[in-house]
């Protein structure tokens, strides 16, 4: 359901703010994990393909092509990277042996968990502030919110500069 800002200056001034939180929270979050890449050797590119890596299991090259928008011969040179590096090891794929597929490996896990002590702590606090329905809204707001973003940057990805 839709309101007009026009008929509603509340709401539109709440829509400012979130909009505006939203690109501050994202300004925040790329330099967070600039960083973190930068302490663990690890470029920004290569911290999110690993984040992708232990999100969906145990992915292919071509799932992860997808979830990404890169070209495949992309996200080759960037697991080449990443497994030379420790982060990652490729094994058969448990449902399709003509797959290769990409695991994350413990040792690389700890090394970046431990840099996110600090973050989660603080978050957990103020967490403790919001009700388990306020958690609940926010938390589909961010994930309806990313998966808008996510479709964004495949389709950003899709086309051709002009």
């Amino acid at each position: 359901m839709s309101r007009s800002t026009e008929e509603d200056p509340a709401r539109a001034e709440a829509l400012r703010a979130v909009a505006d939180a939203g690109r501050h929270q994202s300004t925040a979050m790329i330099l967070f994990h600039t960083n973190l890449s930068r302490r663990v050797g690890l470029g920004t590119t290569e911290e999110k393909v690993l984040e992708l890596v232990r999100r969906h299991g145990h992915p292919s090259v071509g799932e992860l092509a997808e979830h990404t928008g890169m070209a495949k011969n992309s996200i080759s040179d960037v697991l080449d990277r990443l497994e030379s590096k420790g982060y990652i090891t490729r094994e058969p794929h448990p449902s399709d042996g003509r797959k290769v597929a990409i695991v994350a490996t413990e040792e690389g896990a700890a090394r970046i968990g431990q840099l996110f002590v600090g973050l989660m702590t603080r978050l957990g606090q103020l967490q403790a502030e919001y009700t388990t329905k306020d958690l609940a809204l926010i938390a589909e707001y961010q994930r309806r919110a990313a998966e808008i973003q996510a479709d964004e940057a495949r389709a950003l990805a899709a086309e051709e500069p002009d």
